[in-house]
């Protein structure tokens, strides 16, 4: 409990931090980023996912990350409930602009909804309803915290069989987001994705550039979600990488018999194969790109993969990630690599050079 409470402490420390540094963020860009690296692993567990977003909606005076935070704790716990009723189910994600200055984000299930007796408890630090070992009860303590510091509202709607809505209320700027880009009869916000900005990033410039001294090198992202793997890719290969995308661990196990990487980025939760199994296949043949790992994984929660994250010494990004977050990730797995596979750097990008 103790160290609980210590991360509710730095937690609302991180979240004051980073609002203390506001900047306008457009909500609707969020709301997709968050959606666009989830929809693969929800559309899995039958969940679909109901965009409602307008069109052209005040920027929001804050910080990205954490507002994307909000969403992917309200996006998880609506998935949670769905998954309770054993049949699939919908999630709803809405933006409106409600006032002068103020702009609407709900996220709603068609769960079971929440008994009226614990809804004055759910956001209490510590309250949670999952099994023991699941979960900390801090996600929507946490919520109400960023929302809060943002100068919002949070509000809970909920009945027993009726699902349950979360409305956030922000406040906003004077200036609108661009109309977001839609063909006709497909679904109303595939927006063209673009970085959601920190305040290191602005500060400091793309923190991509240290990924300079590998260009002209070879990574391996093996990812079953060929929206995330593009995006992973992308990010590589704007820095001067080449990438071997696969969507199939077992082909990429054949691939790292054969192939040299300075890298290998492998999502955790893959069919027949999954990240764990893929590792320990390349420990047992002494593949020295046991060595050069970062997993991707949405599930790092969970005791089982922080004990093995943990007892392996392996990095890992957590699903949805911001391109910033995913870039100095990679720049420290590489860094951190083997001699063999840092010292390929010069010699790759001199190669590169006389090609």
């Amino acid at each position: 409990m103790e160290s609980v409470g210590r991360r509710m402490s730095e937690e609302a420390a991180v979240i004051r931090e980073a609002v203390s540094m506001r900047r306008r963020v457009a909500l609707n860009q969020v709301v997709s980023r968050t959606l666009e690296l989830q929809r693969f692993s929800l559309a899995a567990d039958n969940v679909h996912v109901q965009l409602d977003l307008e069109p052209v909606l005040p920027f929001v005076q804050g910080d990205a990350g954490q507002l994307q935070q909000v969403l992917v704790n309200l996006i998880g716990n609506a998935r949670q409930a769905i998954e309770e009723q054993g049949k699939g189910g919908t999630i709803g994600v809405k933006t409106r602009r409600i006032a002068e200055q103020r702009v609407l984000l709900e996220v709603s299930d068609d769960g079971p909804g929440i008994p009226q007796a614990i809804q004055a408890r759910i956001f209490d630090p510590f309250f949670t309803t999952k099994p023991a070992g699941v979960g900390t009860g801090l996600g929507l303590a946490i919520v109400l915290g960023i929302v809060r510091e943002h100068g919002g509202g949070l509000h809970l709607t909920s009945k027993l069989g009726q699902g349950t809505v979360f409305s956030i209320e922000l406040p906003a700027t004077a200036t609108v987001e661009m109309p977001l880009p839609a063909a006709e009869g497909a679904s109303p916000v595939r927006p063209r994705l673009e970085p959601l900005p920190t305040s290191e990033s602005l500060e400091t410039g793309h923190a991509g550039a240290a990924l300079g001294a590998w260009a002209g090198t070879r990574v391996l992202v093996l990812e079953d979600e060929p929206t995330v793997a593009r995006l992973i890719a992308d990010v590589l290969e704007d820095e001067g990488l080449r990438v071997d995308v696969l969507l199939d661990s077992r082909e990429a196990l054949d691939r790292t018999a054969r192939e040299d990487y300075v890298l290998v980025i492998c999502d955790m939760k893959m069919p027949e194969l999954d990240g764990e199994h893929f590792y320990q296949a390349l420990a047992l043949a002494q593949n020295p790109l046991r060595e050069r790992f970062l997993f991707v994984t949405g599930d790092v929660l969970a005791a089982h993969t922080r004990e093995f994250l943990e007892r392996n010494h392996l990095p890992h990004v957590a699903k949805p990630f911001r391109v910033e977050e995913l870039t100095e990730k990679i720049r420290s797995a590489l860094e951190a690599s083997s001699p063999r596979a840092s010292s390929r750097a010069p010699a790759a990008k001199k190669n590169a050079a006389r090609k």
